[in-house]
């Protein structure tokens, strides 16, 4: 299951041909070796959302990522523990591990486009589940366009389908940046002919950086069911019980 805000939150399986040209060092310059970089974060969040789904109920939950990044490649890993789980049993407890693999190129100035897979290893389900996904995305001078796909090939056969918006806003002061974005998902389930316009989410993110590594961000959205049909199966699934959500918390990052 993927995290509420986008990591990336985006997703159809696509075909991409990954190649472009190589280009020099300027003359007279030495090319600089490309390094790896690390990512760390941890959430604190009101409430686990996934696709519209809340999968938590009255309790706060933790979800941490760990990225490694290198030439366009990156691996990443991302839990979720829920300090009071209310489903299927009471009490604290880490419920979900996720591992990401992808690839990430930048096509032309502004168009990226990036392929991979994810592996979700589940406590509350009898299956694992396995995701590949494919997107694009393009950077306008006013705002970034991002479509993509999942594809979930093991157990139960579906797609999701999602459109991202989003917009990082630099402040005035103190190196703040305000992040603000929505997305649109369409979701299929195979199994149980469901197949609509699903859920939509809306939120922004304050950045504060901490010295040079390490950024603090706290932030705030929303998330809606897009049709009535959405309404009634986001009902069901939810542990809650209810489709709308709005959630809150706080992230802290550090990038090396």
């Amino acid at each position: 299951m993927m995290k509420t805000y986008g990591k990336a939150t985006a997703i159809v399986v696509l075909t991409f041909i990954l190649s472009g040209p190589v280009l020099p060092a300027h003359a007279g310059e030495e090319a600089k070796e490309d390094k790896p970089t690390v990512n760390l974060s941890v959430d604190v969040l009101s409430q686990y959302l996934w696709r519209g789904y809340a999968l938590s109920s009255d309790s706060a939950v933790l979800q941490p990522s760990a990225t490694v990044s290198y030439k366009g490649f990156s691996l990443n890993l991302w839990g979720n523990f829920d300090t009071d789980e209310a489903l299927p049993n009471k009490g604290a407890r880490w419920n979900e591990t996720d591992f990401t693999f992808s690839y990430a190129r930048e096509l032309f100035k502004g168009f990226n486009a990036t392929v991979g897979g994810t592996y979700y290893s589940l406590v509350n389900s009898r299956y694992d589940s396995v995701e590949v996904f494919g997107g694009v995305s393009y950077a306008f001078p006013w705002v970034t366009v991002g479509v993509t796909g999942y594809r979930e090939v093991s157990h139960s056969p579906g797609w999701w389908v999602q459109m991202d918006l989003s917009k990082n806003f630099p402040l005035p002061c103190y190196g703040l940046s305000l992040d603000l974005g929505a997305s649109l998902g369409y979701l299929v389930l195979e199994d149980s002919n469901y197949s609509e316009f699903h859920a939509g989410q809306v939120f922004g993110a304050l950045n504060i950086p901490l010295g040079k590594y390490f950024t603090v961000s706290p932030r705030v959205g929303v998330s809606f069911p897009l049709s009535d049909g959405a309404r009634r199966e986001i009902e069901t699934v939810s542990w809650d019980g209810e489709d709308t959500h709005v959630f809150g918390g706080i992230r802290l990052s550090a990038a090396f």
